[in-house]
């Protein structure tokens, strides 16, 4: 605050303010006095003092911090052991050809082919190669299924092929032994018979 001479000075407050906590005090000045104000420092307290941690709290945290570590790491390996596939192996996908019937020829007459155990198998292809007829001739084939390598049941019948060429028949569900018939009617037939089998 400033105040101009005019007969006199200024009044002059002494002593503590009421509200403030501080005091007013005169300061001299040319033509002028100026009224100042003091203000006492305010001591620093302590609230911005950190308190201890207690020992257990670190050891009871680092725990649980490990715990969700070990529980993390276990749910990638389980996701891991799903998504990840392992090369097929032959153990695995096991393939196997089976000749049941060389070339050669085959006059009229009815026979069978050896029999083969395809137990370890689910699936196979059977490719009929004929590669020379004489005169005109018939060729029929029957695929045979048999439990025991004893008692033979029809699986599935080939169309009846007449002319040289080549036939594939697709089969599944064949049991645990599998067999070539074939009838030739007329002169001869020069074919093969060979199978492919998969699991």
């Amino acid at each position: 605050m400033r105040f101009r001479r005019r007969g006199g000075l200024p009044p002059v407050f002494r002593g503590r303010d009421r509200k403030g906590g501080g005091f007013w005090r005169p300061k001299a000045g040319k033509g002028i006095r100026i009224m100042t104000m003091h203000i006492p420092r305010i001591a620093k307290t302590a609230c911005t003092r950190r308190s201890a941690t207690p020992a257990g709290s670190i050891a009871v945290r680092g725990t649980n911090l490990l715990i969700g570590a070990v529980l993390a790491l276990l749910v990638v390996i389980i996701i891991a052991s799903f998504v990840v596939v392992s090369p097929a192996r032959a153990d695995d996908r096991k393939t196997r050809l089976i000749t049941f019937l060389s070339s050669g020829i085959k006059t009229a007459a009815t026979a069978q082919s050896s029999a083969f155990d395809v137990s370890a198998y689910t699936e196979g292809q059977i490719f009929i190669d004929v590669t020379a007829e004489a005169s005109t001739s018939t060729l029929d084939i029957t695929i045979q299924t048999s439990p025991d390598n004893a008692t033979w049941y029809t699986h599935s019948t080939v169309g009846q092929i007449t002319a040289t060429g080549q036939t594939r028949q697709a089969i599944t569900n064949f049991g645990n032994y599998l067999r070539i018939n074939y009838i030739v009617g007329g002169t001869s037939f020069t074919f093969s018979v060979v199978g492919v089998f998969k699991n």
